[in-house]
């Protein structure tokens, strides 16, 4: 079995899991989980991560799947505010360090309340869901996955949160792509 259907294996053994369900981690906190994988492996991650969602409820227990992918979120705020060609323009003329400032100041990333975490608080239900978040790499280096896991960990923590991350995570480390830092994450457990 490769690693990355190992992986998957074990995400469905965990969702079968009451404890994972009962949204206990191990001291207590919401879990908050990264399955790590090679980006060559993004259209396979991709048709798992919707078999998953499509399967329905698991176990005993009346949980969903809820997915949310981070591209096409921020999409939906900058076509809301009718900026997708102002981003362009800003490209253009000031460079894509002025359009990474602004996509976060567009998106609030460094609020706790930001429009990803309102996104996804404004579309679960407490009881009965589980989040998937993918769309990481897409969004890279716009937007950051350590900035989103840090406010969603302060707003939405009564549901276990699953983020597919094209990289490598140690536990301690997000590396984007595995050869890009993207800053340090301590709250989210490994799925292996």
């Amino acid at each position: 079995m490769s690693e990355i259907n190992e992986k998957f294996t074990n995400l469905r053994t965990r969702l079968n899991n009451d404890s994972f369900k009962d949204k206990h981690g191990l001291s207590g906190e919401v879990p908050y989980f990264i399955l790590e994988y090679k980006p060559s492996e993004e259209l396979y991650v991709r048709e798992e991560v919707q078999r998953i969602a499509n399967a329905g409820p698991f176990g005993t227990s009346n949980v969903n799947i809820k997915v949310f992918d981070l591209f096409d979120i921020m999409m939906s705020v900058v076509n809301e505010y009718g900026y997708a060609d102002v981003f362009v323009d800003f490209e253009r003329e000031n460079g894509m360090d002025y359009v990474i400032e602004q996509m976060n100041n567009l998106m609030e990333t460094n609020n706790e309340r930001n429009k990803f975490v309102e996104y996804i608080e404004q579309r679960v239900d407490a009881q009965a869901d589980i989040v998937f978040i993918i769309g990481v790499g897409k969004v890279f280096p716009l937007i950051r996955s350590h900035k989103i896991l840090n406010t969603m960990t302060q707003v939405i923590d009564y549901m276990p949160v699953v983020m597919f991350y094209p990289g490598e995570y140690d536990n301690i480390r997000l590396s984007m792509f595995g050869e890009l830092k993207d800053d340090n994450y301590y709250r989210a457990t490994q799925i292996n």
